[in-house]
C-alpha cells in the first residue's frame, strides 16, 4: 500500500520507546572496557555498586542449597517470591522499616528493584497519567514511566537547599492527571535524606487526593552525620496508596544477584503480580535462597560497613576543599555525590574528557536532567580503597588544570 511502512522499519517503533534514550552510563561503561582491553587504567566512580560483597554466610547457604535445597532449586516459584523470602521480608520491614504488612499478599520478590518499579509504573498507570519525581532525578526512574505509556512531571529542587523535597515544590507541578509521585530517599543521584517532617507532610498530602507515593528505598541503609531514613509507609495509619520498593543490592553487596520487592496494599500486589508474571514469571530461586540467608545478617552487615563509607566520604570533602573547580552543597545519604564543576572545556562534556584525559569514570550531571549539565555524579563507594585514592588524587588533578580561570 502506497506510503505504508514495512514491517520492522525503524520509524514503526512506538514513540514511547524511540523517544527513550540509552543513560550515559552505558556508554561510558563500554568506553572504559575498550581502554583498559588497550592497556589502560581507568578506575570507575560511576555505577554505584558497593566496594563490599556479600556476607559470606549467604554464599555458604547458596552452596548448601545446591544439595538440600532439592528440585524447588532448578524450577519456577511462585511469581510473587519463595514464602520464606517474603517472610524474611515481612519480619524486616516490620524492624528496620516500622511497616507491618502480610507476607502472603502485601510482599512481591521482583529480579531487582529497577524491575519493582516498572512493574509498578506498568501495574498503575493509564496512557497519559503524569508521575511527578525529583529532578535532578534518577535515569532509569524516567525511562520506565515514559516506556509505560506516562508522563514524567520533573519536580526541580533547589543546590543550595541540599536537594530537598518539599510539600510545596510538589504542589506546582501537580495536575488532575498525577498519578503518582516518586520519593526516594536517600535520594539517586544527589544523596539526599529528606527531612522526615516533610516526607511525612508529603504522604498525607497526596494520599489524602488520592495520589499514589511510590518510595524507592534502595538505599535505606546509608545515612551520615545524625541523618535518619524514614519509610513514607510508616507514618500514615492507611497506606492504601504507599508503594514501597526496597532493594538487597546496595545493603548487602549483591548486585548482580538482582533481588528486589514491592511491599504494597493486597490489591496492588494482586495485579502487580500478572505483570510480573508475562515480564519474568519469578526471581531467580537461588538468588532468593541467598536473599533469605542474607535478611539474617540485617542491619549488622551493612552498617558494619559504614566506617568505610564515612571514610571515604570525608577523604572526598578533603580533596574537594583544595579543588577551588569544584563545589558540594554537602548531602547526607547514599554513596554518591553530585558536584558542580567549573571548568573550561571548550563545550566538552567534562565527564568523558576526564575518562579519556586521566582515566577517571564519572556520570554526567546531564544523565539526570538537561539542567544538571554542569555536574558530574560521583561514587565514593565503589572501587577498592586504593584505587579509590588515587581516582581522587587524578580528579584534583584533572580539575586543578581545566578550572575556569
Amino acid at each position: 500500500m502506497t506510503g505504508s511502512s514495512p514491517p520492522g522499519a525503524p520509524h514503526a517503533f512506538p514513540k514511547r520507546v524511540l523517544g527513550v534514550s540509552m543513560p550515559p552510563i552505558d556508554a561510558l561503561n563500554t568506553r572504559m572496557a575498550q581502554m583498559n582491553a588497550a592497556g589502560g587504567d581507568v578506575i570507575s566512580l560511576g555505577q554505584s555498586v558497593p566496594f563490599f560483597g556479600p556476607p559470606p554466610r549467604m554464599i555458604e547457604a547458596v552452596r548448601d542449597a545446591l544439595d538440600s535445597f532439592g528440585p524447588r532449586l532448578h524450577t519456577y516459584g511462585p511469581d510473587a517470591g519463595i514464602p520464606e523470602l517474603r517472610h524474611a521480608l515481612a519480619r524486616k520491614l516490620a524492624d528496620f522499616n516500622g511497616i507491618e504488612v502480610d507476607p502472603d499478599s502485601q510482599i512481591m520478590v521482583t529480579p531487582g528493584s529497577n524491575q519493582a518499579f516498572m512493574v509498578t509504573m506498568m501495574t498503575i498507570l493509564q496512557p497519559g497519567d503524569e508521575v511527578a519525581i525529583a529532578s535532578p532525578c534518577y535515569f532509569s526512574h524516567h525511562m520506565a514511566i515514559e516506556l509505560c505509556g506516562g508522563v514524567v512531571r520533573e519536580i526541580p529542587l533547589g543546590e543550595e537547599s541540599g536537594f530537598q523535597m518539599r510539600m510545596e515544590e510538589v504542589e506546582r507541578v501537580l495536575t488532575p492527571r498525577t498519578r503518582a509521585v516518586v520519593i526516594t530517599s536517600p535520594n539517586n543521584p544527589t544523596g539526599a535524606v529528606y527531612d522526615p517532617g516533610e516526607v511525612a507532610l508529603m504522604v498525607r498530602e497526596l494520599t489524602a487526593r488520592g495520589v499514589y507515593v511510590v518510595s524507592d528505598e534502595a538505599y535505606e541503609v546509608f545515612c551520615y552525620d545524625g541523618a535518619k531514613h524514614v519509610s513514607p509507609a510508616s507514618l500514615v495509619d492507611d497506606a492504601e496508596l504507599v508503594i514501597s520498593l526496597g532493594s538487597l543490592s546496595k545493603t548487602f553487596g549483591m548486585t548482580g544477584w538482582r533481588i528486589g520487592y514491592i511491599a504494597a496494599s493486597a490489591e496492588v500486589c494482586r495485579q502487580a503480580v500478572k505483570v510480573q508474571d508475562a515480564m519474568a514469571i519469578c526471581a531467580p530461586i537461588v538468588c532468593q535462597v541467598a536473599a533469605v540467608a542474607a535478611l539474617d545478617h540485617m542491619p549488622a552487615y551493612p552498617l558494619g560497613m559504614m566506617g568505610e563509607m564515612k571514610d571515604r566520604r570525608r577523604m572526598l570533602d578533603a580533596m574537594l576543599s583544595e579543588t577551588p573547580a569544584l563545589s558540594w552543597e554537602k548531602t547526607h545519604g547514599a554513596f554518591f555525590v553530585m558536584l558542580r564543576a567549573d571548568v573550561e572545556l571548550d563545550g566538552r562534556d567534562t565527564a568523558w574528557e576526564m575518562l579519556e584525559r586521566v582515566g577517571v569514570l564519572t556520570v554526567p550531571g546531564g544523565a539526570f536532567g538537561e539542567q544538571w549539565s554542569g555536574f558530574i555524579r560521583v561514587s565514593f563507594g565503589s572501587p577498592p580503597r586504593d584505587r579509590y585514592e588515587e581516582a581522587l588524587s587524578r580528579m584534583a588533578s584533572f580539575f586543578g588544570v581545566h578550572a575556569r580561570r
